[in-house]
C-alpha cells in the first residue's frame, strides 16, 4: 500500500513539473497575479526625443508611450498624405527577448488614409530599458529616443538660445508659467499687448507630461498685429532641453527644406530650447 501511495505521489509530482515547463512565459511578460501594472516589463514607460516623423526636413520631437496591455501612442506631426497632429494610436503585435536581454516590439499605427505607407514598425529597447531605436521611415524612426524620467522637472521656468538669440526668434526667449501661460523676449525687449505698452503678451500652454502644446510669436510680421503661430515640444528624458516644431508652417520662423540661407536657425537640425 505504502509503494503504492508513494508512486502515486510520485507521477503527481512529475505531472506538475511537466506542466510547469510546458506553460512557461516569455520573460517579458509579467505575471499578471503577482503584477498587475502592466503586460510587459516596459509597460506604462515612456521614450521622449527625436525621430524622423512622416515627411519632414528634420527630425521631429516625438514621445512614445507604452500603455499597460498592447497600446501605444506616438506623439508628434505626422505628415504622409493626411496631416496628424498630437496622438497616433498603434497595437503591439509581437515581443521578443533577444540573448542579451534587449527587447523587440513590434507595433503596427493606426493610419487611416495612409495605408500604403503603413507597414509594421520594429523597435529595439535596451537590456537597461534605456533607448529605444529602430523603425522605418517614412513612419518613425527612432533617431535619439531615451527613456523618460519620472523625476524630470516641469516645463515651468525660461527657455532659450543664449548664445543665439537670432534662432528660432517665435520661442526664444519664452518662460512658461505656472498659471499655463508664456511670455516672450525677443531682440533683448519683452514682447507686449499691442495696444498697451505695459502689458505683456501671453499665450495659454498645455503640458501633458513630456508633451507641451504652446503658441509661438512674431510682432513683426503685419504690425501692429502679433502673429501667433502653433506649436508643440518635447521634453528631453533628463528635462533639460525642449525640443520644439512649428504645427502651422507659414508664418514660423524656422529653417526648412526650401530656406535659400538660415536665417533662423542650422538647416537639417530640430530647434530646441535650453532650460536657463
Amino acid at each position: 500500500m505504502k509503494k503504492t501511495i508513494h508512486l502515486l505521489i510520485a507521477l503527481l509530482v512529475l505531472h506538475l513539473l511537466l506542466l510547469s515547463i510546458g506553460c512557461k512565459k516569455d520573460k517579458t511578460q509579467k505575471d499578471p497575479d503577482k503584477n498587475t501594472t502592466g503586460l510587459y516589463g516596459f509597460s506604462n514607460t515612456e521614450y521622449t526625443g527625436l525621430a524622423n516623423v512622416g515627411n519632414h526636413y528634420f527630425p521631429r520631437p516625438l514621445s512614445l508611450r507604452f500603455g499597460e496591455g498592447n497600446d501605444v501612442t506616438a506623439w508628434s506631426h505626422l505628415t504622409l498624405t493626411v496631416w496628424r497632429r498630437g496622438d497616433v494610436h498603434g497595437k503591439i503585435t509581437k515581443v521578443e527577448e533577444g540573448a542579451q536581454g534587449q527587447t523587440t516590439v513590434t507595433i503596427l499605427f493606426d493610419l487611416p488614409g495612409d495605408e500604403q505607407f503603413n507597414s509594421p514598425q520594429v523597435y529595439t529597447i535596451s537590456a537597461d530599458k534605456h533607448t529605444i531605436t529602430g523603425g522605418t521611415s517614412p513612419i518613425i524612426s527612432m533617431v535619439d529616443m531615451k527613456l523618460f524620467s519620472k523625476d524630470a522637472p516641469g516645463i515651468v521656468g525660461v527657455w532659450s538660445q543664449p548664445q543665439h538669440p537670432d534662432w528660432f526668434p517665435d520661442v526664444n526667449v519664452i518662460a512658461f508659467d505656472k498659471n499655463g501661460q508664456t511670455t516672450y523676449n525677443q531682440g533683448g525687449k519683452p514682447v507686449y499687448y499691442v495696444y498697451d505698452d505695459k502689458i505683456f503678451w501671453k499665450e495659454n500652454y498645455k503640458q501633458d507630461g513630456s508633451r507641451i502644446t504652446f503658441t509661438g510669436v512674431n510682432p513683426d510680421v503685419a504690425k501692429p498685429l502679433i502673429t501667433s503661430i502653433p506649436y508643440y515640444g518635447v521634453l528631453s528624458s533628463d528635462g533639460k532641453i525642449l525640443y520644439v516644431d512649428a504645427y502651422e508652417f507659414s508664418a514660423a520662423r524656422i529653417s526648412t527644406a526650401l530656406s535659400t540661407f538660415p536665417w533662423y536657425g542650422p538647416k537639417g537640425v530640430t530647434p530646441w530650447l535650453i532650460r536657463q
